[in-house]
């Protein structure tokens, strides 16, 4: 199984049945796993800042944890406006990015690949903890330690991110 398609089960498993985002380069086998496995229904925003807002807003009105899935480079960015406000607010929120392939990541360079770039860094600020899956082993146990982390007073978001080649990697 691939970690995408355990991210997948895994939402469907804690009963997250509804997230907001768009596809991208950086999500596209996230986004893939969780429609090929049916359970949870992700509504496409026109704009990434939408989306963040739509996950929060779910959350006030249902008392659930929001869920939001966006790409790499510009599409994580426009979400951090959403994220902010969340954190505000104490909305918990679970923001899933994805990110060009780990390969990169280890160059001093502006950009990775294409759009890539250190989102978690970015959203560390606005969130209740932020960090980059690395070892697909750490993705499932990591993802239940946010989700924690987001509902815990005082609530608010949490941001991962998962390299391209982390989401197709086998899972351990």
């Amino acid at each position: 199984m691939r970690v995408a398609d355990g991210v997948a089960k895994w939402l469907v498993d804690r009963g997250i049945t509804l997230g907001f985002g768009i596809i991208g380069g950086g999500n596209v086998v996230l986004w893939d796993a969780i429609a090929k496995l049916g359970g949870t229904q992700i509504v496409c925003a026109h704009h990434e800042q939408a989306a963040a807002m739509e996950a929060a807003y779910y959350a006030r009105t249902s008392g659930r944890i929001g869920f939001c899935l966006v790409t790499t480079g510009a599409g994580s960015a426009n979400a951090i406006t959403g994220v902010m406000a969340a954190h505000m607010d104490g909305v918990p929120l679970l923001v899933i990015s994805g990110n060009e392939s780990s390969k990169y990541m280890d160059k001093p360079t502006r950009i990775w690949g294409v759009q890539g770039y250190d989102s978690s860094t970015l959203g560390e600020r606005l969130t209740k903890w932020s960090a980059r899956i690395m070892e697909p082993a750490a993705a499932l146990p990591l993802l239940d330690s946010f989700v924690g982390v987001a509902k815990v007073c005082p609530q608010g978001p949490v941001w991962i991110d998962f390299p391209k080649d982390i989401q197709g990697a086998e899972l351990q």
